[in-house]
């Protein structure tokens, strides 16, 4: 177990130092230093919604971290089958199963590192441009959204960040786990694109509520889960339903991974 975990570190670093993972955090940050520093913009984009860290955590943090994940994680499994090594593993000390468990404890812990270090970047943009009241009452996000129980901002955030930390621990799984069954980096890219935008048309428009709401997109709009139309007991306790609900398919991939991966 302890080698198992040695070659996660290793896998982690590598995940680290890959250019998007830079490329998309200094965007992301340059994006936060814009919208802090500009006040025309803030009236402009974020006018409904009273904190600006929650307008960053429902709206551009989500596709940043869908972004990294993305473009970090697809090329796990099918870079090793694209350069003709995906059977060296096996010949190693922890064996094919023991390489596909340290890479989904890496990708695991990937998602845990960015959740973390992107937020620390809104907070740290924000609290120094003083935009940032922990106390003041959130009632919509977006243009039409109300939001209801009414919640402080310090209460969404910590809300936002349980929310976005799970989705992209399932993302990152389920990124895995195509990776796995395909052939080469591209395929992997691609099939990961399609799968999210399905999954985001389902959630956007006329689809079955269950569908909508049963979506993968739902832990990436974090405020979504104060208004959900199927059970609607609070936001914690619809988060824990969603959770749920996605428990088996999280296992069922991890399972699918170990067994198939390289």
């Amino acid at each position: 177990m302890k080698t198992v975990f040695k070659v996660s570190l290793f896998e982690l670093e590598n995940l680290l130092s890959k250019k998007i993972v830079c490329i998309s955090t200094a965007g992301y940050a340059l994006t936060c230093f814009v919208i802090c520093i500009s006040r025309n913009l803030r009236y402009s984009y974020f006018s409904i919604t009273e904190s600006v860290p929650v307008s960053l955590n429902n709206f551009i943090l989500p596709i940043v971290l869908i972004l990294i994940l993305a473009g970090s994680l697809t090329p796990v499994f099918a870079g090793d089958k694209e350069q003709g090594i995906e059977q060296i593993p096996a010949t190693c000390l922890i064996g094919s199963k023991g390489r596909s468990i340290a890479k989904i404890i890496s990708a695991t812990l990937f998602s845990v590192f960015m959740v973390i270090l992107l937020e620390t970047i809104t907070f740290a943009l924000c609290f120094s441009s003083d935009l940032f009241d922990t106390a003041i009452p959130i009632r919509y996000v977006g243009t039409e959204v109300k939001l209801q129980p009414i919640w402080t901002a310090g209460e969404h955030t910590v809300f936002s960040i349980s929310v976005l930390t799970i989705g992209c621990i399932i993302l990152s799984i389920l990124i895995l786990f195509i990776s796995c069954i395909c052939k080469n980096t591209l395929s992997a890219v691609s099939l990961t694109c399609i799968f999210l935008l399905i999954e985001f048309v389902i959630h956007k428009f006329s689809f079955p509520t269950l569908l909508q709401e049963y979506n993968i997109w739902i832990f990436f709009r974090p405020y979504y889960l104060f208004t959900t139309e199927i059970i609607n007991i609070s936001p914690y306790a619809n988060f824990l339903i969603l959770l749920v609900a996605f428990l088996p398919i999280y296992v069922f991939v991890i399972y699918g991974i170990v067994k198939n991966g390289t």
